[in-house]
């Protein structure tokens, strides 16, 4: 009687639980759908530019997620609201959205989320034109994509990844990953993917000045564009085709198709991207011969690019702006904004266009018969286009490089993650036997009643225990493998994630070819195969923060790291874009200049001086702080008579040693060494027991800011 009632009982728990289970089932499948059902309908709002309606559903989704709180995820809700800023231009707002929907995304395991938050991301860094951080994040996404074979997103990657490289200047690369996009979308019958890689191939070709073909491609992509409804690409096809149509010569065309994108880009509420249409508005006004109009509209929008931080956006405005003066014969207002752009160039590492300012100085210059500085614009607009040249060479390179090194690391991690998972599902089978096991002891228990079964019972438990302990132990190691995989590939970065610049990393790679080219030159010289020879040295400076700890103590890490951003920025003015700057640690930096004249070294280290303390750093809305800065410098190859060691850490200690002295001597000064004549091996002994004697030697010399004052 006692065993019918337990197995009845048994059978009624059983029923239970599989019913609840089941509608747990139901319900979860439930709100999936529901949330599903509100993202889709989100994504088709923004697409038909109905924005107030997309951010109404997104709030919906939201209180959905609150409603049934641990059955949805808050990552796709910051997610949607990330896009409807982009969709704005709201990108900072974006910016964060988006961190917090990655660090859920990453919480949850959540793979193609986290591919999709990243690649969003690295647009969001695209549009406020800092390339290197906008490259890791697309990147990152890449090798999450490819890694889980999404064909579809990995076109996407593509296409974004081309939207960086063009900005860069690296139209070969930009065009590859057009063209890649275009061939998946192709497979896939996307007619949306379709149509945005028409238009950045078009787009390309407009750079290139093939205006009818890149007039076709827009044409194309805006076809696919009115078919599908999706007004913000209708209103950028619209705006690349009175582009070209104002090139061509076809101005009333031109005003048609600018007045349309003008008009949806207001409807969608986008700032920037009217801004973008009103300059090329300000172009067909200007070449129209309206210039007061055209004066009107470049004004207010280099006013609001400058409020708004839209930093390509500048750039275009002010080459649109002087241009209008060099046509007007305002020659001053036109170089000044020449000299404007050019620095907002080169902080946005926008060589094509500083070449274009220098080609537009030219014409100025021509214009006030000032050949010789005409000339010297044309020399240095031949020196930007060599430069950029071999940048794109190098970038190119280093950028399938580190593609593919992604991809190697990434499938190494695939491997780790099939073996992880492998042994989680024997994890699992483990305790389900174990627990199987268990019930039937229990039933044996119930139907038996006998000592034997008992003893059973804890002899099969200690061995599934035994079991599932090793299949833990195991798991734990593949834990510990895969996260030192990960580890691995953060370390693969050549860029510093505060700065934006290059990070130590980078140096280590690329120094010594630049210290064998200079030796290269210098024995040529020794051995009277060349004269003595000039521009090719190699002069590294390292540069620290007087009083940094002051910031971070009085006004947080927070400010601390809006400082060293901003110095940066100044660091950039004096370094040219083929030197090196990189972040050395914490305050310290290190700027490279290559092939140079070592002469030349104090003028850049006064002007490196000026930059940081001339003008007050910004930490918050109405706080500022002026800041100095004490450098050291060694000229490569110290010994000029006699070939000598490549080893590039001995300059960085000599440079380091120089700044020691510059900080023990009062500060907001540079020490340099111009040159060594002692065939010592030990040259840094050589440098301290010269600085701490307290007079100089002939072994020596050396350069100082402390010996003019």
């Amino acid at each position: 009687m006692s065993i019918r009632i337990a197995k009845s009982t048994l059978l009624v728990i059983c029923t239970l639980g599989l019913q609840a289970s089941v509608l747990g089932q139901k319900t979860e499948y439930s709100l999936q759908s529901n949330s599903q059902l509100l993202k889709a309908k989100i994504v088709l709002a923004r697409k038909h530019g109905e924005m107030a309606e997309a951010e109404a559903l997104t709030t919906e989704l939201a209180q959905l997620v609150l409603d049934e709180s641990g059955s949805l995820t808050l990552a796709d809700v910051y997610f949607q609201k990330a896009r409807n800023a982009m969709e704005r231009n709201l990108y900072p707002v974006a910016q964060l959205q988006l961190t917090q929907a990655i660090s859920l995304y990453q919480v949850q395991d959540n793979q193609l989320g986290l591919a999709n938050a990243y690649r969003q991301l690295g647009l969001t860094y695209r549009y406020q034109a800092n390339y290197s951080q906008a490259l890791e994040y697309i990147y990152l996404a890449m090798q999450i994509n490819q890694q889980e074979a999404q064909t579809k997103a990995i076109a996407s990657t593509y296409n974004s990844l081309g939207l960086v490289l063009e900005k860069m200047g690296l139209f070969e690369g930009a065009a590859q990953a057009h063209q890649s996009s275009l061939e998946l979308n192709y497979q896939l019958d996307d007619k949306d993917g379709i149509a945005s890689d028409l238009y950045n191939l078009g787009d390309i070709h407009r750079v290139m000045g093939d205006h009818q073909l890149a007039l076709s491609y827009f044409h194309d992509a805006l076809k696919i564009d009115i078919e599908s409804d999706d007004k913000k690409y209708i209103a950028y096809s619209n705006n690349k085709i009175g582009y070209q149509q104002i090139e061509l010569g076809n101005f009333k065309k031109a005003r048609e198709h600018l007045n349309t994108s003008l008009t949806l880009f207001k409807l969608i509420e986008t700032p920037r991207d009217t801004d973008w249409a009103l300059t090329s508005m300000a172009t067909l006004e200007m070449r129209e011969g309206h210039f007061v109009k055209a004066r009107q509209i470049l004004d207010g929008v280099i006013q609001r690019a400058i409020e708004n931080q839209y930093e390509s956006l500048l750039v275009d405005a002010y080459r649109i702006s002087a241009e209008l003066a060099y046509i007007k014969g305002e020659t001053d207002l036109a170089i000044a904004h020449i000299d404007a752009g050019i620095i907002k160039a080169k902080i946005n590492n926008e060589a094509h266009d500083e070449s274009l300012f220098e080609a537009l100085r030219v014409k100025v210059y021509l214009k006030q018969d000032e050949l010789q500085h005409a000339f010297d614009a044309l020399l240095a607009q031949k020196k930007l286009d060599d430069e950029l040249l071999n940048t794109t060479r190098i970038k190119t390179i280093a950028t399938v490089q580190s593609q593919t090194e992604f991809v190697r690391r990434a499938q190494q991690i695939k491997l780790l993650e099939k073996e992880k998972a492998l042994n989680q599902a024997r994890l699992k089978q483990a305790q389900l036997n174990r627990n199987v096991w268990l019930a039937s002891m229990v039933i044996g228990v119930i139907m038996l009643a006998l000592i034997y079964g008992r003893f059973s019972q804890r002899r099969l438990n200690k061995r599934l225990r035994e079991e599932v302990t090793l299949r833990t132990q195991e798991l734990n190691y593949k834990n510990v493998e895969l996260q030192a995989a990960y580890q691995e590939m953060e370390a693969i970065s050549l860029t510093d994630k505060l700065t934006g610049i290059h990070n130590r990393r980078f140096l280590e790679n690329h120094i010594e070819s630049d210290i064998e080219k200079s030796q290269r030159v210098y024995n040529d010289w020794r051995d009277g195969k060349a004269p003595k020879p000039q521009q090719s040295d190699v002069v590294i400076f390292m540069i620290d923060v007087d009083h940094f700890k002051r910031v971070n103590d009085e006004y947080g890490h927070s400010a601390g790291d809006e400082v060293l951003k901003q110095l940066t920025r100044r660091l950039a003015l004096v370094f040219r874009q083929s030197d090196y700057l990189v972040r050395w640690g914490g305050e310290e930096f290190v700027g490279v200049a290559r092939f140079i004249d070592r002469a030349d070294a104090p003028l850049l280290a006064q002007r490196l001086l000026k930059e940081v303390s001339s003008t007050p750093f910004t930490i918050s809305e109405g706080v500022t702080t002026f800041h100095t800065c004490s450098i050291g410098y060694v000229c490569y190859p110290p010994r000029l008579e006699h070939d000598q060691s490549k080893d590039w850490q001995t300059l960085i200690a000599l440079a380091d040693c120089c700044l020691y002295h510059a900080k023990n001597n009062g500060r907001n000064a540079w020490v340099g060494i111009e040159s060594i004549n002692e065939t010592t091996f030990n040259l840094v002994e050589l440098c301290n027991k010269h600085f701490g004697s307290g007079s100089a030697t002939d072994k020596i010399t050396v350069r100082s800011s402390l010996l003019q004052s």
